[in-house]
């Protein structure tokens, strides 16, 4: 099990994604998770900015709900916690826990290029 996860991520995800799909569908699910999330974690943050709890929390679930697909599960975690808060309304803590949020998204980012290039994976 150590041997599969790699601090905050979890490798097995993505080799059952490639068990079910091969490597051409991890790199799809790979490439939609580059894509997505962070509009939706710009969404996240303006909903946040304005007030609106609820539509952040839908922003963080599809995040979550993303980041699980591909094993970022420290960003699964987060993210379910951020969403209970802003159902709590606790703006004062889930503002801050958003920035922490788009930090580890990065270095998801970068863990996920890695994984995607490790396979050499072209389009076409």
């Amino acid at each position: 099990m150590l041997a599969m996860t790699e601090g905050p991520f979890d490798r097995r995800a993505l080799d059952s994604l490639e068990r079910t799909g091969g490597v051409a569908l991890m790199a799809k699910v790979i490439d939609q998770f580059l894509e997505k999330v962070p509009l939706r974690m710009d969404d996240a943050c303006d909903r946040g900015r304005a007030g609106d709890l609820t539509g952040l929390g839908r922003a963080v679930r599809s995040i979550g709900s993303a980041a699980g697909n591909v094993g970022a599960t420290e960003i699964s975690d987060l993210a379910v916690r951020i969403n209970r808060l802003a159902e709590d309304g606790a703006k004062d803590i889930v503002l801050p826990l958003l920035c922490q949020l788009n930090d580890m998204l990065g270095h998801a980012n970068s863990w996920l290029q890695k994984e995607k290039n490790a396979f050499g994976y072209r389009a076409g």
